[in-house]
C-alpha cells in the first residue's frame, strides 16, 4: 500500500530509499552532468558536519531558522499532515542561513558519514565508503515531533535501511 499515489507525489521528496540507492544516484548525477559542473565540483551525500553546519548557519540555530520553533516552517508530527509535503512547501520561510530549504522535517536525509559519537572527526574512520557500519541521518521527517526536526538530531541505520520517511 505504502506504493499507492505516488503520481500524485511527483513533487514530494523521494522516499524509501537506502543509503547505497542515495549514493547510485549521486554516481548517475556525475556520470550525466559531470560536464556542465564547474572544475572540480561533484554531486555528493553531504558529509553529518557538512549537513549540519548547512543547516544550522554560523550561530547554531536549534532549527534552520531561528532558535523558537513554528510549525508553520517545517513538516512535523506538530504540523498535522501524516505525510511527505511537496519539496519547497516551507520555503524561504523554513530556510536555513544559507537558504538551504526542507533541514527540517518531512524526511530524515542521508548523510555520507558513518554514525560515531561526538566530537565529530573526520579522521576517524566515519567517511569510509566501503563500511556498512550504520549511516548517519538527519533533519526529522513528518512523523517525528519538534525535538526529532532540530538540526543536532541524529539517528542511524544500516545503509541498506529504508524506509517511508527516509529520503
Amino acid at each position: 500500500e505504502w506504493h499507492k499515489g505516488w503520481e500524485e507525489k511527483l513533487d514530494h521528496p523521494v522516499v524509501n530509499i537506502t543509503w547505497h540507492a542515495a549514493m547510485a544516484f549521486c554516481d548517475w548525477l556525475n556520470q550525466t552532468y559531470s560536464k556542465e559542473l564547474p572544475e572540480g565540483f561533484t554531486f555528493c551525500l553531504p558529509t553529518e558536519a557538512e549537513w549540519e553546519k548547512a543547516a544550522r548557519g554560523e550561530f547554531g540555530f536549534e532549527w534552520p531558522w531561528g532558535n523558537d520553533f513554528d510549525s508553520a516552517k517545517c513538516n512535523s508530527k506538530e504540523s498535522k499532515k501524516g505525510d511527505t509535503t511537496p519539496v519547497g512547501a516551507y520555503s524561504p520561510q523554513g530556510d536555513s542561513p544559507y537558504g538551504c530549504a526542507e533541514m527540517a522535517g518531512n524526511v530524515w536525509e542521508w548523510t555520507y558519514s558513518i554514525l560515531r559519537d561526538y566530537p565529530y572527526d573526520p579522521k576517524d574512520g566515519r567517511e569510509d565508503f566501503k563500511s556498512e557500519d550504520p549511516r548517519v541521518l538527519r533533519g526529522g521527517s513528518f512523523d517525528n515531533s519538534r525535538g526529532g526536526a532540530r538540526c543536532a538530531f541524529r539517528r542511524g541505520s544500516t545503509p541498506r535501511g529504508w524506509f517511508v520517511n527516509f529520503g
